[in-house]
C-alpha cells in the first residue's frame, strides 16, 4: 500500500486587542464599529437566528462552558483525537464561535451575527496548530451530515486538497455553504479551502470599507467583512479579536440569519443575494466587498422549496453514490427517494433502492442511474443521469492452459472468466525452476529446449481505468 503525502493547512490566526467592559444590563461591546459596517442593526430588525440553524465551526474546539455560548454549543466531535468534542486544544475556536453566534443582551461581551443560532464544534486542530486537509474534508461530511446550515473554516494554507473540495462540492450540493477565511499573508497567492471556486471566502477590511493591510487578496477572494469584532475569549472572558478568522464568522453568521429567514433557499440563491449587495460596497482585492446583512436579507425573501437532485459519487461497481437534494437538511422537508437503471433511454425501478444513498451493483455494469427525489407539496425531480456504470477488474475463474508441454509443441492460454467494464489483458508466460520468470507474452507458446524439465504457467492481467488485477494459471507438468 502506497502511503499518501498528506497536505496541510494553518490556523487564521487572530489577535485578542481589547477586553471586556465591566458586566452591565446590555452588551459591554454592543456598539463595535464592525456591527454597523456590516449592517447588523438593521438586519437584527429583521431576524436574529434560530436555535434550529446550526454553524458548524471547523477549528480547534469551542468552550461550551463559556457564559457568551451558554445554551448555543451543541455536542461535536474531535477528529484529532476521533471522540465526542471535548477541552479545546486552544482559545481559538472558541473566539470564532463567538464572533458567529455568541449570545446577545446577557451583560457580557459583544454579540454574534446570528446570536441565536447554534454552533457545532468540530475541531480539526492538533495541540501543533496544524489541521490536515483530509481531517478537515471529514468534520465538512459531519457537519452536512448532522444539520449544518453553515460551515466556518478559520484556517488556510497554499496546498490544493482534492479530498477537501469534494466535501465542500458535496455541502454544497446540498444547500450547505462553507465559509473559510482568505488568510493573513498580504498577498495575492491562493489559500486553501477559501480558494475553492465553491467555497465563500471572506477576507478583512477596515470599518471604511478599505482592504485591511494584512489580508490575503486577489480574483479568489469573494467577499470581505470587518478586519476586528467581538469575540469570545476561552477562560470565560471576552474581548476583541482581530484577522480574517474574525472576518470570516462574522460573515458565516450572517449566513446563518439568511437560512433562518429562507430556510428552502439553495446555495446558489444565498450566494447570489450576498454577492448583489456586496457589489455596492466594493473594497479592492476582493470580487465583490463588505457583506450587508440588511440587504441580502430582503435580496433573499423566502423562495419556495425547488427540488435540484444531484448525484455525488462515482458510477463503480461497489462504490457508494448519494441523491442530494439541493436544500438544507434543516428545512426537514419529508422527502422520498427512488433509484432507476437507465439502458438506451429507458429508465425502470431498481428493487427495494428507496433511500439517499445507493451502491450500484454488477447488475447495473454498463447502465446509466438516476435517482428520482420527491417532497410533500413540492413535487417530483429527476437528478442527471450517471455515466454508464463501470466496474473494476474482477476474476471468477482463473486462467489455464491447454496442450502438452513438449518441445516444439503448441500451448494455449485461456484467459479464464473475468469481470469488468472494458477490459484490457496482457497474457505473459512464465517458466518455472523454483521461482519463476517471464519467457514470453501472446496467447499461444511453444516451448524450447531451455524449457527442457522446467515447468511454465501463465499470468494473465487485466486492467481498465479502475485498475489492474493479476491472476496466475496453475504450472503445466516438466516440458520434455
Amino acid at each position: 500500500m502506497r502511503r499518501i503525502a498528506l497536505a496541510t493547512v494553518v490556523v487564521a490566526g487572530f489577535v485578542v486587542v481589547g477586553a471586556a467592559a465591566a458586566i452591565v444590563p446590555s452588551d459591554p461591546n454592543a456598539s463595535h464599529p464592525a456591527y454597523a459596517a456590516l449592517n447588523m442593526p438593521a438586519a437584527w430588525d429583521v431576524t436574529t437566528g434560530s436555535p434550529d440553524v446550526i454553524i458548524g465551526i471547523v477549528d480547534s474546539g469551542v468552550d461550551a462552558t463559556h457564559p457568551d455560548l451558554a445554551g448555543a454549543v451543541l455536542p461535536g466531535f474531535d477528529f484529532v483525537e476521533n471522540k465526542p468534542a471535548a477541552t479545546p486544544s486552544d482559545g481559538h475556536g472558541t473566539g470564532v464561535a463567538g464572533a458567529a453566534a455568541a449570545r446577545a443582551n446577557n451583560g457580557i461581551g459583544g454579540a454574534g451575527t446570528c446570536f441565536r443560532c447554534s454552533i457545532l464544534p468540530l475541531r480539526v486542530i492538533g495541540a501543533d496548530g496544524i489541521a490536515f486537509n483530509t481531517t478537515t474534508a471529514r468534520a465538512i461530511d459531519y457537519a452536512v451530515d448532522h444539520g449544518a446550515a453553515v460551515v466556518n473554516a478559520s484556517i488556510y494554507g497554499p496546498n490544493v486538497s482534492e479530498a477537501l473540495r469534494r466535501s465542500i462540492q458535496r455541502a454544497r450540493a446540498a444547500g450547505v455553504l462553507v465559509v473559510a477565511a482568505a488568510g493573513n499573508e498580504a498577498n495575492d497567492t491562493p489559500q486553501y479551502p477559501a480558494a475553492f471556486p465553491e467555497t465563500i471566502s471572506v477576507g478583512a477590511s477596515t470599518y471604511a470599507g478599505a482592504r485591511a493591510s494584512f489580508s490575503s487578496f486577489g480574483p479568489w477572494v469573494g467577499f470581505a467583512a470587518p478586519e476586528c469584532a467581538p469575540i469570545s475569549v476561552l477562560g470565560g472572558s471576552s474581548g476583541v479579536g482581530c484577522m480574517t478568522s474574525v472576518s470570516s464568522p462574522l460573515v458565516a453568521g450572517i449566513i446563518g440569519l439568511m437560512r433562518t429567514q429562507a430556510p428552502f433557499a439553495s446555495a446558489d440563491q444565498i450566494v447570489a443575494a450576498l454577492t448583489r449587495t456586496a457589489l455596492a460596497r466594493p473594497v479592492p482585492g476582493t470580487r465583490t466587498g463588505v457583506v450587508d446583512a440588511a440587504a441580502a436579507l430582503h435580496a433573499i425573501g423566502s423562495p419556495e422549496p425547488r427540488l435540484q437532485p444531484v448525484l455525488f459519487g462515482d458510477a463503480v461497481v461497489g462504490s457508494e453514490l448519494e441523491a442530494l437534494t439541493g436544500i438544507w437538511a434543516g428545512a426537514k422537508l419529508d422527502t422520498t427517494y427512488r433509484w432507476e437503471r437507465c439502458r438506451a433511454g429507458d429508465c425502470a425501478a431498481i428493487a427495494g433502492a428507496t433511500h439517499a444513498r445507493y451502491m450500484p451493483s454488477s447488475a447495473d455494469q454498463g447502465s446509466r442511474l438516476r435517482a428520482i427525489v420527491s417532497a410533500a407539496g413540492v413535487g417530483t425531480a429527476a437528478s442527471p443521469q450517471t455515466p454508464a456504470v463501470a466496474s473494476a477488474p474482477k476474476v471468477l475463474a482463473r486462467p489455464s492452459i491447454t496442450g502438452r508441454p513438449r518441445i516444439g509443441g503448441r500451448l494455449v492460454a485461456n484467459r479464464g472468466r473475468w469481470r469488468g467494464s472494458s477490459l484490457r489483458f496482457v497474457v505473459n508466460w512464465q517458466r518455472c525452476r523454483g521461482g519463476c520468470v517471464q519467457i514470453a507474452t501472446g496467447p499461444t507458446y511453444r516451448p524450447t529446449a531451455r524449457d527442457r524439465g522446467a515447468r511454465l504457467r501463465v499470468e494473465v492481467v487485466a486492467h481498465n481505468a479502475l485498475g489492474a488485477v493479476t491472476a496466475l494459471s496453475k504450472r503445466t507438468g516438466v516440458v520434455r
